[in-house]
């Protein structure tokens, strides 16, 4: 298993993306990736999604790079309604 952790600093908070990966002779067996939001003055990390799509962390690292932190409210509002 192989475990790949960014991290996109930014001015209050920062975002963790931890994927991990399984892999075998034939292909991808088993990926997993978390998205984590990272206060810096509480040191609290908020879970802002999880999953199992593979790709998806390293899409997600290169929107965040791109749009910064505004790339994750469509993360937001999302899962509020999925919930709702």
């Amino acid at each position: 298993m192989k475990t790949m952790t960014t991290v996109i600093r930014g001015l209050a908070s920062d975002v963790v993306v931890v994927e991990t990966t399984h892999v075998d002779a034939v292909g991808i067996l088993f990926y997993r990736a978390e998205i984590l939001v990272h206060e810096r003055g509480t040191g609290i990390q908020r879970l802002v999604r999880r999953t199992r799509i593979p790709g998806t962390g390293k899409e997600l690292v290169k929107a965040v790079q791109q749009h910064g932190v505004r790339a994750l409210d469509g993360l937001a509002t999302a899962t509020a309604s999925s919930f709702s």
